[in-house]
């Protein structure tokens, strides 16, 4: 893999002009800083290399670090029911690394990638200098469309298929271009992203069984359909060739919930995301209840309060509680 240091913008810390025995400390506090619940270990007295940059993307952020071998160790600074936690893609873009996160491990190797779960614990541990690059995604975007990603975190992706090899080259891609984008640009080219995890199979080693693939499949449809008001439970099961009944049974033993819920929940969902998304700031809220399939605006105001505890107009004034 090619170095994929983020181009044109400073780098928050640069251990190159940093004198040797002050190295040490500074990585280990930067670290901290930037990533409130992490902790570092094992850090060279000398750190021959340090550098992270970082750059904002919508309601996520993209970093490329490049590091000495340490031992990472995340604790959720604001506890497991955090609602402003991410989930990260991870690639791996040289040397090597272990990943481990619920009771899960994995080596990265050069282009390898996998996904982490800031609610809950994981560490890092690199056996050689290397660099990593990450996209900082809100949570509840990723599991919201990718409900079952939530099983398969510190669990490599398998780069040997296609989908998962469209993710990495156009995470590697946003990683050249974002510097050059604006942020109305890259608040969308995030988005894209979260959508384009589902083009990824599972990672190597989870059973792929018909549960499995038909939620995906279902999930899929409905994201895409996801604006149409006559979107129905009978539409999703009819593109898969199997009765409503037998999609609402795969469905609830996989997210626990039926089809037609999952439609509400995401439209519910997607209309909190728009309604504190600068890109929609002039768009009335009647709009964006009408972009996400809901027909009647007093109907959407009710079932986004009974979801949130808040009136549409209020969640926009305040953000997402």
């Amino acid at each position: 893999m090619e170095t994929l240091i983020l181009p044109q913008i400073p780098s928050l810390v640069d251990l190159a002009g940093v004198e040797q025995d002050r190295r040490a400390g500074l990585w280990a506090h930067s670290a901290t800083t930037f990533f409130p619940g992490l902790s570092i270990s094992d850090v060279p007295p000398d750190a021959p290399v340090g550098q992270m940059q970082s750059i904002p993307m919508g309601g996520g952020s993209l970093w490329s670090i490049r590091s000495a071998p340490v031992l990472v160790s995340y604790s959720p600074a604001g506890g497991a029911e955090d609602p402003t936690a991410s989930i990260s893609l991870l690639l791996q873009a040289d040397g090597a690394m272990f990943v481990g996160q619920a009771h899960r491990a994995c080596h990265l190797g050069p282009g390898d990638m996998c996904l982490v779960d800031e609610r809950f614990p994981f560490y890092l541990q690199g056996k050689e200098c290397s660099q990593i690059v990450f996209l900082r995604m809100p949570r509840r975007a990723v599991l919201g469309r990718h409900p079952y990603l939530e099983h398969c975190t510190a669990s490599p992706l398998d780069v040997d298929d296609a989908g998962a090899q469209l993710l990495r080259d156009t995470l590697i891609r946003t990683a050249k271009a974002a510097p050059d984008l604006s942020e109305e640009q890259r608040g969308s080219v995030l988005a894209a992203m979260v959508h384009l995890l589902g083009a990824a199979l599972a990672p190597r080693g989870l059973q792929r069984d018909e549960v499995h693939w038909r939620v995906r499949a279902a999930l899929a449809f409905i994201e895409t359909h996801l604006g149409d008001a006559d979107l129905s439970a009978e539409q999703v099961a009819n593109a898969q060739g199997v009765s409503r009944r037998r999609l609402d049974q795969v469905l609830r033993r996989s997210l626990g919930r039926s089809v037609t819920a999952q439609i509400w929940a995401r439209r519910l969902e997607q209309a909190a995301s728009d309604l504190t998304d600068p890109r929609y700031q002039n768009q009335a809220v009647s709009q964006i209840a009408f972009a996400n399939g809901f027909e009647d605006a007093a109907h959407f105001s009710r079932a986004f309060k009974g979801r949130f505890g808040s009136t549409p107009r209020d969640w926009r004034v305040g953000g997402a509680h």
